[in-house]
């Protein structure tokens, strides 16, 4: 029987700061290559090998493996690819995810195909007609390839250059449960109750985020906020409660967004035992809402108050202010629930005197989690259009790491004394 393999290529580093949960992307796939009858297998290498994947792949036999990729994965990618050229020669080779949307070249001399932004549809579409019609990379154009959303291939003869698409909320009613069922769940739940005592998993509720912030990327879900429906959203918290997780990671961009869907969502949580996090806006709340979360099992908020200068902000179009922040901060923890905040230091034009404000700022809060990163120019982020485009290449070695990717006026030595120093200062705390 034709089958699809799916890849997601993040090898466990055990950094101090990861934080693990199977990925999404390729769950939703597979849920939607099994409702067209595709047989289609998740190779989450999480907890696995370099080595296993490869045994796994070739004991599996995949007529296409698809493999998802972004920034930090992007070497895990290509090796990869590279791995099922030379012992898979006739499986069709896709790539997907982040950065093969914003760098489709770039995969594309190592891919067969690349699939750019929500190929929720038109990539399983592809598997289907590819597998029932028995086609090879060099015959691909006996396919529509032109009804293929995000379809990009330059190579075989071929100049497919399809634009992306955003699903609407309709089309995301219609969308079945992602398929889970390929996850070590045991060893993704071991790692979360060692840390946190609670086995926590993540769900996504909407989609897309309509802010400009320079330093942001959105190159799959965009600038449309959308919606899904809340009755298939708390379908598949029971589907994740089933499977013995009791918190959620509500990894939404703005699940703060909308109060109206926030207040729903809020009652519909009532009864069900299952704490969540999410990220939130530190604009546009207001006491009601903050206690109707708790209320309903929020645990924690993550606050990307980015920076503790009015100046940097504007930089950063972040367009909240300073006080926005802090008045978020207060609201939740006045209702009991704690508070994460991340932060940006050495921003492009921000000076030491800014930064300093930065951990002043950390420092001063009632928080219960700080972190600090410098800029990253991700790849379709103005921040990285400004900067002149750096390497293309360029990845960290580890998570959060202190590491410039292009030429900056702040000390990299002395950056990190100070994010020490501030994190030693914050952890001893009374």
């Amino acid at each position: 029987m034709p089958k699809v393999a799916l890849v997601f290529p993040y090898f466990r580093t055990r950094a101090l700061t990861e934080t693990l949960f199977p990925p999404l992307g390729v769950a939703t796939l597979a849920g939607q290559l099994g409702r067209l009858g595709v047989e289609a297998r998740v190779f989450d290498c999480t907890f696995s090998t370099f080595e296993q994947l490869g045994d796994d792949l070739i004991s599996y036999g995949p007529d296409i493996v698809g493999v998802s990729a972004m920034v930090s994965l992007t070497r895990n990618a290509l090796r990869i690819a590279e791995m099922v050229r030379s012992r898979l020669p006739h499986s069709l080779l896709v790539a997907g995810g982040p950065l093969p949307t914003v760098f489709p070249r770039r995969f594309a001399a190592h891919f067969d195909a690349v699939f750019r932004g929500e190929a929720d549809l038109s990539f399983p579409r592809f598997c289907a007609d590819w597998l029932g019609r028995g086609v090879a990379a060099g015959t691909m154009a006996e396919l529509p390839l032109d009804t293929y959303g995000g379809l990009f291939v330059p190579n075989h003869g071929l100049r497919i250059d399809n634009p992306t698409v955003h699903y609407g909320e309709r089309e995301l009613a219609a969308f079945p449960l992602p398929d889970r069922g390929d996850f070590d769940h045991a060893a993704y739940q071991d790692v979360w109750q060692r840390a946190t005592g609670s086995k926590v998993t993540s769900i996504i509720a909407t989609l897309g985020c309509p802010f400009g912030c320079d330093f942001c990327s959105k190159p799959i879900f965009g600038d449309v906020f959308r919606r899904r429906p809340l009755g298939a959203v708390f379908a598949e918290i029971e589907q994740i409660r089933a499977l013995g997780y009791d918190g959620l990671w509500i990894a939404d961009d703005t699940f703060t967004l909308s109060l109206p869907y926030l207040a729903r969502f809020c009652r519909g949580m009532a009864g069900r035992q299952m704490s969540w996090s999410c990220l939130s806006r530190a604009d546009g709340l207001d006491a009601a809402t903050v206690r109707a979360m708790k209320s309903a099992g929020c645990r924690r908020v993550y606050l990307g108050l980015e920076s503790g200068s009015q100046a940097t902000l504007t930089l950063m179009n972040k367009r909240v202010t300073v006080a926005d922040g802090v008045h978020a901060v207060r609201l939740y923890r006045e209702a009991g629930i704690e508070v994460a905040a991340f932060f940006i230091v050495g921003y492009p034009g921000e000076t030491a005197a800014a930064i300093e404000e930065t951990f002043a700022l950390a420092l001063a809060l009632p928080l219960d989690e700080i972190s600090f990163n410098v800029p990253y120019p991700l790849p379709g982020s103005s921040l990285f259009e400004r900067l002149g485009r750096p390497d293309e290449g360029a990845d960290w070695e580890s998570e959060n790491e202190v590491t410039f990717v292009y030429r900056s006026q702040i000390d990299e030595s002395w950056l990190r004394r100070r994010i020490g120093e501030t994190m030693a200062a914050f952890a001893g705390r009374a």
